[in-house]
């Protein structure tokens, strides 16, 4: 049986699921129960010093979307997308404080780990928060730069803003860093044109570690009633984003292989864990499927995450890290590979042509009745893909 334990940034996890700063988070009690459900870790509700934004949170407005984008109460597939708009930490420093010192001391009797998390509106602000958080006994500290999402919700600089530019955000991680000992992690925006530039420059102001990422933003509209979804413009995500946040997780991996990553943003069940982790995150943090399920749901992704350890013999998490981004080839590359066609497996075959329609580059002919691929076949896929009884396999052809 795999031993689920990792390291991050020097701390032990019991296991690589980590609860993302939310709803979920945001008191004690509610830290307690992420503990209890089996999580490895949780990150808490985020620390702010703008008013605005931790009265913002008594106005919290979320939507889950089905594939249309619509409520769909009891009926959301998988890929659901979740619309909404929050704020921060409702309490002041002091008393959030206290908060976070009671669900250290109960995470730490489960073997559990609490990360902190702070916004500043300026740079002092941003020290300031850091090192009331790191006097509770968390071992570390994610500084959020993807929430609140637009300006105006707080009337100064701070989350998504900073985050999309990186001389602010340099200053902010330097000045966090210089009032704190713990090592900090920057949560990053996907909004900017090059994630990898950004991470790098967290990094040099200080930073230990990188979460990506955080959500983006949407647009979702109630075309019955001519409006917006929660009245207007607001944060959007889901099990639909994995591929765009797993893009800049394995980047930022091959960019930069000994910057600890936590990726967050699109993971729905344990096997979403161990693409994150393939992709380059050393812990990864799961959100809306827990809002969604219940605390209960934590418990069986973790099962689900070492269920497929066991099953492909792994020992450990620390084993997957990384493999499938080290494995991506460029384009160049990808070019001097022997080259692909399509194969039909006849004994599997009804001869439908479907296949014939949906190939683009006409390699693939009928004669009496039976659909043949020609040989300007490029091994592009998409006949396999749409293939109704699975008959067409691709094959590697001698160089």
């Amino acid at each position: 049986m795999a031993d689920l334990s990792v390291e991050f940034c020097g701390v032990r996890f019991k296991n690589p699921v980590v609860v993302g700063s939310s709803e979920l988070t945001l008191s004690a009690g509610n830290m307690k129960r992420c503990v209890d459900a089996g999580a490895g870790g949780l990150v808490a509700k985020t620390l702010t010093d703008s008013l605005a934004m931790r009265e913002q949170t008594g106005n919290s407005k979320w939507r889950f979307l089905d594939e249309q984008h619509r409520v769909n109460p009891g009926r959301l597939p998988r890929e659901f997308s979740f619309y909404g708009r929050s704020g921060l930490a409702e309490e002041d420093p002091a008393a959030w404080a206290d908060e976070l010192r009671a669900a250290v001391a109960y995470a730490r009797e489960h073997e559990a780990v609490v990360i902190g998390s702070v916004a500043g509106t300026e740079p002092a602000a941003w020290a300031e928060l850091a090192k009331v958080v790191e006097d509770t006994g968390v071992p570390l500290i994610e500084m959020n730069f993807g929430c609140p999402h637009p300006s105006e919700m707080v009337g100064a600089k701070t989350g998504m803003v900073v985050g999309q530019d990186p001389e602010a955000l340099s200053e902010a991680v330097a000045a966090a860093a210089g009032a704190v000992t713990v090592p900090l992690i920057a949560k990053l925006t996907p909004q900017v044109t090059d994630m990898v530039q950004i991470a790098r420059r967290a990094r040099e102001a200080g930073a230990s570690a990188v979460t990506l990422t955080n959500r983006f933003m949407g647009f979702a509209v109630d075309a019955e009633n001519a409006r917006p979804y929660i009245y207007g413009w607001a944060g959007i995500g889901g099990p639909w984003v994995k591929p765009l946040s797993l893009r800049w997780v394995s980047k930022t991996h091959v960019a930069m292989p000994d910057l600890p990553i936590t990726g967050s943003n699109g993971v729905h069940d344990g096997m979403d864990v161990v693409e994150f982790m393939m992709s380059g995150a050393a812990i990864v943090q799961i959100c809306s499927a827990v809002m969604l399920k219940g605390y209960h749901y934590l418990g069986q992704v973790v099962r689900e995450v070492e269920q497929f350890l066991d099953r492909k013999g792994y020992a450990s998490p620390a084993e997957i890290v990384g493999l499938a981004a080290r494995a991506a080839m460029s384009y160049e590359q990808i070019k001097a590979l022997p080259p692909e066609r399509a194969e039909i497996d006849r004994d599997l075959c009804i001869d439908c042509g479907v296949c014939q329609e949906h190939c683009f580059y006409n390699a693939i002919g009928e004669q009496g009745g039976r659909y043949l691929i020609g040989e300007q076949c490029r091994g592009c896929g998409i006949c396999s893909c749409v293939c109704p009884e699975a008959a067409i396999n691709l094959v590697m052809t001698a160089a």
